[in-house]
């Protein structure tokens, strides 16, 4: 795992192009350059990564944003994120993701994230190590036909609303 760690350099790319987009301007009159705390950046080890992809977890929550490490050697189930757009970026393993299509067997526990036995239709796409995804809030998507132990971040933007 610990060779898998420096392929996340394509990650700060996608999280920094994520964060940019979601965060608050700074008005350019009457703040002075240094005003930013250095209390809101965010440090991960790649033993701290390990640990979490060992288990799956979330690594960072802010308002309008988390990032999550995930594990899984398994299909799960169709989700749909009402609130939330999804960027994947896979570390290690493959799977067949399916995108949009009708959702087959929705369950409502929870009305922001529905969840779902399958998907008809959709976009099949294969995801390796080194791929990313942005999935928009309300799209139904679906891991399925894992390979290997699929490890990979998840970063949460919430949409304006």
């Amino acid at each position: 795992m610990q060779n898998l760690i420096p392929k996340t350099g394509m990650l700060l790319i996608v999280f920094l192009s994520t964060m940019a987009m979601t965060q608050t301007p700074v008005p350019p009159s009457n703040v002075q350059a240094n005003s930013a705390s250095s209390d809101s950046v965010k440090y991960f080890s790649k033993d701290d990564l390990a640990a979490s992809f060992a288990k799956g977890g979330t690594v960072a929550t802010e308002p309008n944003y988390k990032v999550m490490t995930a594990h899984r050697t398994e299909s799960g189930n169709v989700e749909i994120h009402r609130s939330y757009t999804d960027v994947f970026y896979i570390v290690q393993g493959s799977t067949n993701i399916v995108t949009g299509g009708k959702v087959i067997g929705e369950k409502a526990a929870n009305p922001e994230e529905p969840r779902g036995d399958s998907i008809e239709g959709g976009q099949t796409r294969r995801l390796s190590a080194g791929d990313a995804m942005v999935i928009p809030a309300g799209v139904p998507h679906w891991m399925k036909d894992i390979e290997g132990t699929l490890l990979y971040f998840v970063v949460k933007v919430k949409t304006a609303e």
